[in-house]
């Protein structure tokens, strides 16, 4: 089996800093040129930090942030929505046993607060 050293050897057309990454002295060619050695996280963070302007927000169209802070600022209450008709639905129907058709009908919760208030 071949090594590392003789597979990177053996490659046509790899440049010398290439050749040395692959022999593993990567660290040595980036401390004698003087460069410092960067993750690639931290060179992706500078390029998302070069991308957007100065107050820190990416280039969003204004429509799509105002619609994206509504979103934002109106689950609590779609999810409470939502959780009290599910609730309904299964009172209705595996409490009450009513069929499922009915229970989303207007007139069936008119009866319903009609009992519950009645004098």
């Amino acid at each position: 089996m071949e090594t590392k050293k003789e597979t990177a050897a053996g490659i046509e057309g790899v440049s010398h800093a290439e050749r040395s990454r692959l022999m593993g002295d990567a660290s040595r060619d980036n401390q004698s040129s003087g460069e410092p050695q960067v993750s690639r996280l931290e060179s992706r963070n500078r390029e998302r930090e070069q991308e957007e302007n100065w107050d820190g927000r990416s280039e969003r169209p204004l429509v799509l942030r105002i619609l994206l802070w509504m979103l934002l600022k109106s689950i609590v209450p779609i999810l409470c929505i939502l959780i009290l008709l599910i609730g309904l639905y299964i009172g209705f129907v595996i409490v009450g046993d009513k069929p499922g058709s009915d229970a989303f009908k207007w007139s069936t919760w008119k009866h319903m607060y009609d009992l519950v208030f009645a004098d």
